[in-house]
C-alpha cells in the first residue's frame, strides 16, 4: 500500500483527522492537503520522511504502549462527584481536598465531561495571582479577547456566568491568595454558580482559619457549603482499578501489594505507573499483567538494579 493510501485508510476508518495528522506528525496542514491530493508542488522528499516517521511511531506506540483505562469511578470518584453536585444544584462553594494521587484531578475532568456548563481551571505557581486566575476563567469560558485588568475581568465573568445554573471548578487552589479566592467568593454569590476548590491540604486549613470571626477567612469560611477531605485512597478504589486492568482480584498475594501500593501517598498515581510499564512487558510477552511484572516495573520505576 502506498504511503498516500495508508494516510488516507487512516482517515476514511476515521481513526484519525487530518488536522490531527498533521500536527503529530509536523507537516504544514496545507502541505499535507496538498501532498494527498497529488498536487503538493514543494519537497515531496520531505514531506514523505516526517509521514513515514510517523506511521512508525505509532506501530511502535499500538505494539508496544498499554493505555491506562480511561476513567475508573472509583468509590473516592463517587464522593468528588458528589460534593460537585452539591456545588451545582445548590449553588455554592465546596472544597475537595487531601493527599495528592488518589484522583481528585481525574474526577473533575470526567465530571465536566459528563455534565453541561462545567468550567475547570488550573491554579499554578504561575497562574496564582487574582489577575492571572480571572484572566484563565475568562479564558475559559470563552472569552477570547479577555482584558487585563482585574475590575473588567471580574464584571465580565460575572456576566457570563449569570443565568447558567453551572460549575467553575479552581484544581491546585492552594496555590491561591487570599484576595483571589475573596474575589470568587463575591463573583459565586453574584453569579449564583457553583464554585469548587480542589487540592491539597491547605485549601481546607487556610480557609478554616475562618472559624474564628476576627480572621481575615471568616466571610469565606461561612460561605463553604460541604468540605470534602480525602485523606488516602480507599481498598475500594484499587480493587475498582485492578478490575479495570482486568486482575484477578481473588488472588490474595496479588492484591496485599496492590493495597500496599495503592494505600501510600500518590498512591494511585503510582499504581497506574506501574501497571502501564507491567501491561507493555506483558503485551510484548504475549501473556497478562502478572504480580512479579507489578513488581518487576515497581522496581525499575524506582530505579533499582
Amino acid at each position: 500500500m502506498t504511503l498516500i493510501n495508508q494516510i488516507k485508510q487512516l482517515l476514511d476508518n476515521q481513526t484519525y483527522t487530518q488536522r490531527e495528522i498533521a500536527a503529530q506528525s509536523g507537516v504544514n496542514p496545507g502541505a499535507l492537503s496538498a501532498y494527498l491530493k497529488g498536487t503538493y508542488a514543494g519537497n515531496v522528499e520531505k514531506v514523505e520522511q516526517a509521514l513515514n516517521n510517523w506511521l512508525d511511531t505509532r506501530e511502535k506506540k499500538e505494539k508496544v504502549f498499554v493505555e491506562a483505562p480511561h476513567f475508573i469511578e472509583i468509590p473516592t470518584a463517587k464522593k468528588v462527584f458528589s460534593a460537585l453536585d452539591m456545588a451545582k444544584i445548590l449553588p455554592t462553594m465546596v472544597t475537595v481536598y487531601g493527599a495528592s494521587g488518589v484522583g481528585k484531578t481525574k474526577a473533575c475532568q470526567e465530571y465536566k465531561k459528563t455534565n453541561q456548563n462545567v468550567w475547570m481551571i488550573t491554579a499554578s505557581p504561575a497562574r496564582a495571582t487574582l489577575s492571572s486566575i480571572l484572566y484563565e476563567l475568562a479564558l475559559e469560558l470563552g472569552i477570547n479577547d479577555a482584558p487585563r485588568r482585574k475590575d473588567r475581568l471580574s464584571r465580565l465573568i460575572t456576566k457570563k456566568l449569570k443565568g447558567t445554573q453551572g460549575l467553575v471548578i479552581i484544581d491546585e487552589s492552594d496555590h491561591l491568595p487570599y484576595d483571589a479566592l475573596e474575589e470568587i467568593r463575591i463573583i459565586q454569590e453574584e453569579a449564583e454558580v457553583g464554585f469548587a476548590l480542589i487540592g491539597n491540604d491547605k485549601v481546607y486549613t487556610r480557609i478554616q482559619g475562618g472559624v474564628n470571626q476576627a480572621h481575615e477567612y471568616a466571610r469565606l469560611w461561612s460561605r463553604i457549603g460541604n468540605n470534602c477531605g480525602l485523606k488516602a485512597s480507599t481498598k475500594g478504589d484499587i480493587k475498582a482499578i485492578a478490575q479495570a486492568w482486568g486482575l484477578d482480584i481473588a488472588d490474595k498475594d496479588l492484591m496485599t501489594v496492590l493495597y500496599d501500593i495503592g494505600g501510600k501517598a500518590g498512591g494511585l498515581r503510582a499504581l497506574t505507573q506501574y501497571l502501564r510499564l507491567a501491561g507493555m512487558t506483558a503485551k510484548g510477552q504475549g501473556t497478562v499483567i502478572t504480580l512479579d511484572l507489578i513488581l518487576t516495573a515497581q522496581a525499575q520505576m524506582k530505579g533499582a538494579n
